[in-house]
């Protein structure tokens, strides 16, 4: 008996995806799996299902500059997406996880950051999905069956990721990392934009008082 109907998107929270061409894939992954190995070198002995890290400064590293300059050309594609009007930013902080078979990555988020990103190396069958799950928490008050997910009601989202593949989501959007279910190591690089100057171009209250002058104008 309606007219018509229709389903609004309301607040949607965006992910984006960057995908190297296969043959530049695999010969920048080559260089980058060389570098990391020699940072983990000797490996530190961790527990079974814990995940390597190295240090968070790759991005000051010269033999990581090649992913640099795609994490920035990728970023400003991101800034200029929303639109932000103060474009520059820089990268805070990057850094390698191994995620030897076996092993997961926690649900975390990335805070004091704008967004945050993943580039993987390696990832095999049975390690090539990353999870993100619902920021609105009162949207898992009341969690029905569904006859089938989809987009609409599910409380996780999975985003399929493979060697070569880059992700750049809102740093404050929390994720996770399935059990590594392959027979080799996932290699991932990680890392986080915030824009440049932040105290003085991006902190100072969107809204404009009247100036002094203006107020003395103001008649009662």
């Amino acid at each position: 008996m309606f007219e018509s109907t229709k389903a609004h998107t309301l607040f949607p929270t965006f992910c984006w995806q960057h995908d190297l061409p296969a043959t530049e894939a695999e010969r920048l992954n080559r260089k980058l799996d060389a570098a990391v190995e020699a940072l983990l070198t000797p490996r530190p002995a961790l527990p079974p299902g814990h995940t390597f890290q190295t240090s968070q400064d790759l991005h000051q590293r010269p033999q990581f500059a090649e992913l640099v300059q795609l994490i920035h050309l990728a970023g400003s594609g991101v800034i200029s997406f929303l639109k932000l009007v103060h474009q520059a930013f820089e990268i805070t902080g990057c850094w390698a996880n191994i995620n030897p078979p076996g092993a997961p990555h926690a649900i975390h988020a990335h805070p004091n950051n704008l967004l945050s990103g993943v580039y993987y190396v390696k990832a095999g069958s049975g390690a090539e999905q990353i999870t993100f799950y619902d920021p609105r928490p009162q949207a898992r008050v009341i969690a029905p069956k569904h006859s089938e997910g989809t987009i609409a009601n599910s409380s996780q989202s999975m985003i399929d990721v493979k060697p070569g593949r880059m992700i750049i989501f809102p740093a404050w959007l929390e994720h996770s990392v399935p059990v590594n279910q392959s027979g080799q190591e996932r290699m991932s690089i990680s890392f986080d934009l915030m824009p440049s100057d932040f105290t003085r171009m991006v902190s100072p209250p969107k809204w404009k008082g009247l100036g002094v002058n203006e107020r003395s104008e103001i008649k009662s």
